[in-house]
């Protein structure tokens, strides 16, 4: 893509199409060394004053932000009549990458999981923000630590100004909460999308595909044979009355902590990024490759010794 916004983003490719937004990959020319950026460009399927109120609430909440898990916010601006969001770019791969339909994650990984997310949830509703869209797509491990990354504040509500016209996105059906649907949205609301989100990792199954009992709580316990404990805490996590639901992270992860994590191969291997994966492959591919072009190198300078040691026989052509 030949693109260049407002003579300073380069784009270089797509990486994503939502209901009012596309996000590209782009190079930051005025940058020494063009370091690559993510751009967001304002483009709503149906135009209306209230997407622009959105995008720019999005911009001033990323700016609020400072965390090393957290995408920093470049400037919000306006070019030709289009509105776009530059951002830091994470160098990873999302969590829906990693999941598979049947495949369960084991319950160390789960806690792990856990554990470093709502730390970053603990920091973003210390900002009296609510992200309003946790799911696998919206968390990224990055290539080179295996550190996990929240994106997308898209849908995200701030709580610190009620002057302020609210988010009315819902979020993502099968991870949103239930009071998310009337457009109410608290701490509490993130907490479920989390659990939602641990839920599909240790069943191997998509949350919209689970079923539901009497009281609308999502039936999964029969899918996975992880501790009575974590399961009491998922299911708190995830209760649809938000009254017996936990109200804070500090709660969650203070019951987490009483829970132990066996460390061993397996999990230690869970912990790095199919990306990482992705990266130690290419690099023995690239050795692979050199050994490969040196056994024909050598084999072809065999073949020709033993060649030229062949006696030519009277009236035979001999190519050189």
């Amino acid at each position: 893509m030949n693109i260049v916004v407002d003579g300073r983003y380069q784009i270089i490719k797509r990486l994503g199409k939502g209901g009012f937004a596309h996000t590209y990959l782009a190079k930051n020319l005025t940058v020494p060394g063009t370091p690559s950026c993510v751009v967001k460009q304002l483009r709503p399927k149906v135009e209306h004053p209230r997407m622009l109120q959105l995008f720019k609430l999005e911009a001033a909440i990323l700016a609020r932000f400072k965390h090393a898990q957290i995408p920093k916010q470049v400037e919000c601006f306006e070019h030709q009549g289009d509105f776009f969001l530059v951002q830091d770019f994470v160098a990873g791969d999302d969590l829906s990458r990693e999941f598979t339909i049947g495949h369960q994650w084991s319950e160390a990984k789960v806690i792990r999981f856990l554990r470093e997310m709502l730390k970053v949830l603990s920091y973003v509703h210390h900002k009296q923000v609510v992200h309003g869209d946790i799911k696998p797509a919206n968390i990224i491990r990055r290539w080179d630590t295996g550190q996990l990354c929240s994106i997308d504040f898209g849908a995200a509500r701030d709580l610190s100004d009620e002057s302020i016209a609210q988010n009315t996105v819902v979020g993502t059906p099968g991870y949103h909460a239930p009071e998310q649907a009337q457009g109410v949205a608290t701490f509490s609301s993130d907490i479920y999308s989390l659990g939602m989100t641990a839920i599909q990792f240790i069943t191997g199954q998509y949350p919209l595909h689970l079923p539901k009992d009497e009281s609308k709580e999502v039936v999964w316990r029969n899918l996975t044979s992880i501790s009575d404990r974590l399961a009491a805490i998922l299911e708190r996590m995830t209760r649809v009355d938000d009254r017996q639901r936990y109200s804070c992270t500090a709660a969650v992860l203070a019951d987490l902590e009483t829970l132990e994590i066996e460390v061993d191969d397996s999990s230690t291997v869970q912990l790095l990024d199919r990306a990482s994966d992705r990266q130690l492959t290419s690099k023995i591919m690239a050795v692979a490759m050199l050994i490969g072009l040196g056994l024909i190198s050598t084999a072809a300078i065999v073949n020709r010794v033993q060649f030229d040691r062949v006696p030519v026989e009277s009236g035979a052509i001999v190519e050189s």
